[in-house]
């Protein structure tokens, strides 16, 4: 690398954290967290949206899967089969004979699976059933008694709870008599259990069509349609549901969906409690009361909805993200990392979870987990937004390589200037990783690829701050101080009183011997804030150097006052010492960020 005074040989230059809107030029007023070492010098990472950007809630219904979700169905489908058998019982006119020897025999063994399936004998009445069809394929009578013995065996099996073991059971019932509304009930309960929105609705609506008694299905489909985002259809399905005089929590809880999905607050509220009254739709309804609570600003009474749903059941994974989102967007990061893991313990495929476990991992700078979690997140989340994050967490713990690489897959995805002058960051601080290791060569080529990032983001931009100071604190590493000593001044033609733009370009007039403006650019930077640590250290510096060792001590004395490490290494300034090789002291100041003239 070129450099011009053994003074900047091997002085590592830290990053600093800058967050704001995704735009094509930079927003307004955020929070710059600067952290800087000796002598001072910064690069800038942006995050693509606001560093404490606020989290979405889950989008769409949810609902309990765990409890078997439509419990009226079950009783429904219960008194259904029951009618069902009966009918066929009525319908029996005893044996059948007939000359033909497998035909006689079909009949025979339809007679004995019938008495089996009377006694509830049902694995020997499906035995027989399926012997008399294997005689006779074409003997109605025992494919009817089949299907039945067959769904009477998968109500056993599917349980309150349906069980989806059971499907093949309700299949080939339904198969064998394509009329027998109870299997396809029941097949619409289990795939609503399972989530399995489409096949709920569909396997429902044939139920209802060949039974006129299946009312209780009308609140349920409201419910599934609600999900799918069919609000017209649910209103329908609620209205069917008054016609036929429910009056139960379902019909409550489709009520306030409803309600809920056209902003109609309080009208939701209303129904919720109701439903709430309930057992069967109690944790569901808190869940939608937290909901709404969230919606008006009301997030302590949103978060104790949350955790009263997930005491009503602690399997209901859609509360504890939630309860991760209203935690995280109050500020608790420590009561979010926990209702994310409960959520993610419940639901380990939920790629959203993992990512906001992440970025609540990064707002506790427990960096190493949240990078973990990035990384599972990866796998069902293909966004620049993870991936800039991911590449700023990889920062922090020096995996500057994979920074690079995360934040390559960012700018592949989303080229625009706040990716590429990031990636120019990670290339930067990639630079002085290796610089601090003494490997020059690859420090350059890095440093190269800095310069290069930042350029093309200034090109896409031209009045992008970030970029025009990772661009000036490329150049310096490269020794062109020249150049960055132009490219920072356009930035502080922008923004008079960046004092972040300031000390890197100081940081560059010291690179060309020119101590007369590196020492008015740091007073300038230091009587902006007294208590710029890293300025007054530079103005001292840069005194000492230009030979004003008088005002060189009063500025170490006034340095002292704040910052009694930083002084002594200072001291070992003026004193000859070669202190400032891979130096790291860092401090971090907040520096309320200019408001742009455009």
């Amino acid at each position: 690398m070129r450099r011009s005074k053994p003074y900047l040989t091997g002085v590592l230059l830290a990053s600093t954290f800058l967050s704001q809107f995704v735009a094509p030029r930079p927003a307004a007023a955020q929070d710059l967290v600067a952290s800087e070492e000796i002598p001072g010098g910064s690069s800038v990472f942006v995050f693509r949206e606001s560093r404490k950007k606020p989290q979405r809630h889950a989008s769409g219904s949810a609902r309990r899967r765990s409890g078997g979700a439509p419990r009226g169905v079950n009783a429904a489908v219960g008194t259904a089969a029951q009618k069902r058998r009966a009918a066929a019982i009525a319908r029996r006119k005893g044996g059948v004979t007939s000359a033909d020897r497998r035909v006689a025999l079909s009949n025979t063994l339809t007679i004995k699976a019938e008495g089996f399936l009377d006694n509830n004998q049902t694995d020997l009445a499906i035995t027989n059933y399926r012997s008399a069809l294997a005689q006779n394929a074409k003997n109605t009578r025992a494919a009817e008694g089949l299907s039945n013995a067959l769904t009477a065996k998968g109500i056993d099996i599917a349980g309150d709870n349906n069980n989806a073991d059971a499907i093949p059971l309700f299949e080939e019932a339904v198969k064998l008599d394509p009329q027998n509304d109870a299997a396809l009930a029941k097949l619409g309960a289990i795939y609503d259990a399972k989530g399995e929105n489409d096949k709920a609705i569909d396997f429902y609506q044939r139920a209802v069509a060949l039974n006129p008694e299946y009312v209780q299905l009308y609140p349920i489909l409201g419910i599934a349609y609600v999900e799918k985002g069919e609000i017209g259809k649910a209103d329908d399905a609620l209205k069917r549901s008054e016609t036929a005089g429910i009056n139960d929590a379902d019909v409550e809880f489709l009520r306030g969906l409803i309600a809920f999905k056209n902003n109609r607050n309080d009208e939701a509220l209303a129904a919720f409690d109701k439903a709430g009254a309930s057992d069967a739709r109690f944790a569901e309804a808190q869940y939608y009361r937290g909901q709404i609570y969230d919606r008006q600003g009301k997030q302590t009474e949103a978060i104790a909805q949350y955790r009263g749903a997930l005491r009503s059941d602690p399997t209901f994974a859609p509360a504890a993200f939630d309860l991760g989102v209203a935690s995280y967007n109050a500020g608790d990061y420590n009561g979010a990392a926990t209702a994310y893991q409960e959520a993610i313990k419940l639901d380990e495929g939920n790629a959203e979870a993992h990512a906001n476990l992440a970025s609540t991992y990064r707002q506790l700078e427990r960096y190493p987990e949240a990078n973990a979690e990035y990384k599972t997140a990866s796998t069902g989340i293909k966004n620049a937004d993870l991936y800039s994050e991911w590449g700023y967490c990889l920062g922090k713990t020096t995996e500057w390589d994979k920074a690079v690489a995360r934040l390559n897959t960012a700018a592949e995805m989303s080229p625009v200037a706040i990716d590429n002058s990031n990636v120019g960051w990670a290339y930067y601080n990639a630079g002085q990783f290796q610089t601090g290791a003494k490997n020059d060569a690859a420090a350059k080529s890095d440093y190269e690829l800095a310069r290069n990032s930042s350029q093309l983001a200034v090109n896409q931009d031209p009045k992008f701050d970030a970029a025009y100071l990772n661009l000036g604190a490329s150049h310096n590493a490269l020794g062109e101080f020249q150049l960055a000593v132009n490219t920072l001044n356009a930035v502080l033609g922008l923004h008079s009183n960046w004092i972040i733009a300031m000390n890197q370009l100081g940081y560059g007039y010291r690179g060309l011997g020119d101590f007369k403006n590196a020492i008015a650019i740091y007073k300038r930077a230091v009587d902006l804030d007294a208590r710029n640590t890293f300025g007054l250290f530079n103005l001292g510096e840069a005194y000492f150097s230009s030979g004003n060792k008088k005002e060189a001590k009063k500025i170490n004395d006034k340095l002292r006052q704040i910052d009694p490490h930083l002084s002594v290494a200072l001291d070992n300034v003026y004193a000859g010492k070669a202190v400032l090789e891979n130096a790291t002291r860092k401090v971090t100041d907040k520096i309320p960020r200019p408001k742009f003239p455009f």
